[in-house]
């Protein structure tokens, strides 16, 4: 028969078995519980779509879902680009959002410097373009549509990118100012 103070650690040791086996038990309670295989990856695509209360046609879901939120340039028509969504801080603690477009014209002469087709250098350097606009506009501290200087700056910068066209001028289709 073991003595007292064998006995006294048989108990203790039997506790401490009993315990981290409960803690396990709790843990893998837990876990299996738990929702980690819903997290999503960081590099999976963006599969939401617009979804609304009010039954909708397809044909306004899809305008819906494409004019969500787009960074995309794209082309209107021969003489008209979409620079696409901006999201930015400006300087005064304020937000701005807006839609830019620009209209555009092919340069007359074709020398073997440029190809004379403007639509394919704005969408191959539309992020070029896009980041002209928010570096200009950061540079402004009131932010204001109708400002020419404001617009000729943007127009002026978006052109030292360009060499086979010019952009002739800018528009807002979307202009909004809030603060942080």
């Amino acid at each position: 028969m073991p003595n007292s103070d064998d006995l006294e650690k048989i108990i203790k040791t039997a506790i401490k078995v009993v315990a981290i086996l409960i803690v396990l038990l709790l843990l893998a309670y837990g876990i299996s519980k738990s929702e980690f295989n819903n997290i999503k990856k960081y590099d999976e695509p963006d599969t939401t779509t617009y979804k609304s209360n009010q039954p909708m046609s397809k044909q306004k879901i899809k305008f819906a879902n494409k004019r969500r939120f787009s960074t995309k340039v794209v082309l209107n028509s021969d003489k008209m680009a979409n620079l696409g969504d901006f999201e930015l801080n400006i300087k005064g603690n304020k937000k701005l959002v807006m839609n830019m477009s620009l209209e555009f014209k092919n340069h007359k002469s074709n020398s073997w410097f440029n190809s004379n087709d403007i639509k394919k250098e704005i969408i191959k350097k539309g992020v070029v373009l896009r980041s002209t606009v928010i570096d200009t506009l950061s540079h402004y501290d009131n932010v204001n549509i109708n400002n020419p200087k404001m617009q000729e700056s943007i127009i002026e910068n978006l052109n030292n990118y360009l060499s086979d066209g010019e952009i002739k001028k800018i528009y807002f289709n979307k202009y909004i100012t809030h603060e942080n």
